[in-house]
C-alpha cells in the first residue's frame, strides 16, 4: 500500500491537472485513486507498445495480457517450431503469441534482453521473464520488486545488463537483468511516467517533482538534476548533442548535457509527450491541442504552430516523409503537412482524419517495408483506450484503413 502523503500528494496533483484539462478523461484518475492499495480496475490502462525485430512484430501490454502482433495483417503471432512448423494446441488450433496474468495488470511494454528474452512488468511492480520464441513464462508467478513503494507505468529499458523502471510514486530504479535484484535505487521527490532515456552511459530521467535528473546508469549517482519549472511526464528527446523536453510550465526547453537550459520556447499550455526532432525540426502539442514546429537550429524560433484539435494531444507527434501526424483525445489521428501544419487533403478535398472508437494516448507507430515485413508502404499503427481498438493500421499515404487489432 502506498503511504497517505504519497497517496495524497499524486491525487491531489491529478484532481488540480484534470480540473483545468477535463478532456485528459477519467482514465488517468481512476489509475491513481486505485494506487492507494491493490491492483488497478481492469479497463483503465493505456496500451504499452513496442516494435520488436526485423519482422517489426508490434508487442502489446494492455489490461492483464501481453500479446505480439503481426503488422502485415494485424493477427496474433503464431507460435513455431524449431523447423519452422506453426505449434498446434490439442485440439488442433495454432498456439498463439499471448500471455494472460489474470489479476495482474499492464501497462509498460516489456524491455527486450540481450539474450532474446522479455522482461515484464506489472503495474503492481510482479516482474516475469518470457522466452520471446516460446512465449513461456520463465518465473512462474513473477518475481515481485521488494521494499518499494509505488506503482508502474512507465516502458522499461534495458541497457548493458540492467532494466531500469520508475516508480509512481517517486524514485527511478535499476535491476539486475539476469537475478532481478534492485542493484540501485535514485531518489527523487514525486512520480516518474516515462522511460527514461539512455545516451553514453548517462541515464536521463523526468520527474512529477518538475525536474530532469542525469544519473550514471552503472551507479545511479547524480550527475546534476535540473528545475524544468512544472511536472515533466516524458523523457526528454536527444538529437545533436542536445536535450529537448515539454513540461506542465508551458514550455519547452533546449538543455545541454551538462544541465544548462540553452533555449526555451513558451507553449498556448502543458505538454505531455516528448518533443519529436528530425532533420534539426522539433515538432511537439499540447493538451488544448495545438502542433509546434520550432527550429533547433535557431534557438527554438517558432516556424508554424497551428490548432489541430480542440482537444488534448498526449503522444509524440510521428513525423513520416512529408506528414506530420498527431491523435488527440477526441478520438481522431489527424495527418498535418510537414512544411506549414495545415491538414492533408485526401482524393475528395476533405481533411484527412480518421476516427477511433476511444481516446488515444499511446504513441503512434510506423512499420516501413524491409525483407522481413511485407507490406506495399508504411504503415501507421494507433492504440486507443476501447478493447475493440487496441491498435488500428491505416496506410501512411491518404491514410487507407488495414486492420484492428482487438482484447475482447
Amino acid at each position: 500500500m502506498i503511504p497517505f502523503p504519497i497517496l495524497r500528494s499524486n491525487v491531489l496533483n491529478i484532481v488540480k491537472f484534470l480540473s483545468r484539462h477535463r478532456l485528459i478523461g477519467a482514465a488517468i484518475l481512476s489509475v491513481v485513486l486505485a494506487a492507494g492499495c491493490g491492483p488497478a480496475p481492469l479497463g483503465t490502462s493505456w496500451a504499452g507498445l513496442r516494435v520488436i525485430g526485423e519482422e517489426q512484430h508490434i508487442l502489446v501490454a494492455f489490461n492483464d495480457r501481453l500479446a505480439l502482433v503481426d503488422p502485415v495483417d494485424g493477427k496474433t503471432v503464431k507460435l513455431r517450431n524449431q523447423e519452422g512448423e506453426i505449434r498446434l494446441d490439442d485440439q488442433g488450433n495454432p498456439r498463439l503469441w499471448e500471455i494472460k496474468q489474470n489479476a495482474n495488470q499492464f501497462f509498460a511494454a516489456p524491455a527486450p534482453l540481450d539474450d532474446g528474452r522479455l522482461l515484464a512488468v506489472t503495474y503492481n511492480q510482479v516482474l516475469y521473464t518470457i522466452d520471446l520464441p516460446t512465449a513461456r513464462v520463465e518465473n512462474g508467478s513473477g518475481t515481485p520488486i521488494p521494499n518499494h513503494n509505488g506503482h508502474i507505468v512507465a516502458d522499461l529499458l534495458e541497457g548493458d545488463g540492467l532494466v531500469y523502471a520508475g516508480l509512481s510514486s517517486k524514485n527511478l530504479l535499476a535491476l539486475d537483468a539476469e537475478d532481478l535484484s534492485v542493484v540501485w535505487t535514485a531518489q527523487t521527490e514525486h512520480g516518474i511516467w516515462s522511460k527514461p532515456l539512455l545516451v553514453d552511459d548517462v541515464l536521463y530521467a523526468a520527474s512529477l517533482d518538475h525536474y530532469l535528473y542525469a544519473l550514471d546508469a552503472r551507479t545511479g549517482d547524480l550527475l546534476w538534476k535540473l528545475d524544468i519549472e512544472g511536472a515533466a511526464p516524458s523523457a526528454p528527446a536527444y538529437a545533436n548533442g542536445r536535450l529537448y523536453i515539454g513540461s506542465f510550465a508551458r514550455k519547452i526547453f533546449e538543455i545541454s548535457r551538462q544541465g544548462q537550459i540553452l533555449n526555451t520556447y513558451d507553449t498556448v499550455d502543458w505538454v505531455w509527450g516528448a518533443p519529436a526532432v528530425v532533420d534539426g525540426i522539433l515538432y511537439a502539442a499540447d493538451l488544448v491541442g495545438n502542433v509546434y514546429a520550432l527550429d533547433t537550429t535557431d534557438g527554438l524560433r517558432e516556424i508554424w504552430r497551428v490548432k489541430a484539435s480542440e482537444m488534448s494531444i498526449r503522444p509524440t507527434p510521428l513525423v513520416a516523409g512529408d506528414y506530420v501526424l498527431v491523435a488527440s483525445r477526441d478520438q481522431r489521428l489527424y495527418w498535418l503537412k510537414r512544411s506549414d501544419g495545415s491538414m492533408v487533403m485526401d482524393n475528395e478535398g476533405r481533411p484527412l482524419l480518421r476516427e477511433m472508437q476511444g481516446p488515444i494516448f499511446s504513441d503512434i507507430l510506423l512499420i516501413e517495408p524491409n525483407e522481413k515485413t511485407d507490406i506495399p508502404g508504411p504503415y501507421v499503427i494507433v492504440s486507443t483506450l476501447s478493447p475493440g481498438q487496441i491498435l488500428v493500421a491505416y496506410t501512411l499515404e491518404q491514410g487507407r484503413f488495414l486492420w484492428t487489432y482487438s482484447m475482447q
